[in-house]
């Protein structure tokens, strides 16, 4: 009878350790797959910021003193 408690013991011992095992494993990939897809959405954005044309600036616009005097309301014609 205490053969059989101990191999009892020994075969609960033993799934234990495998329960164990695997759950550092399953948590293990998946931090390797998190950390794998953070990377592949920091390469997306940086794809879609390089992809993206330049942003748009002010720009001084030169009006010529016909087109000014016009828009004064002196018409020069």
């Amino acid at each position: 009878m205490e053969q059989v408690i101990e191999h009892l013991l020994n075969a609960e011992r033993l799934l234990g350790q495998l329960e164990q095992h695997q759950a550092k494993k399953h948590v293990r990939n998946g931090i390797k797959e998190w950390l794998l897809a953070s990377r592949s959405i920091v390469d997306s954005v940086i794809d879609a910021l390089e992809d993206e044309p330049g942003t748009p600036s002010a720009r001084k616009i030169k009006i010529s003193d016909e087109c000014e005097d016009s828009l004064k309301g002196k018409d020069r014609r």
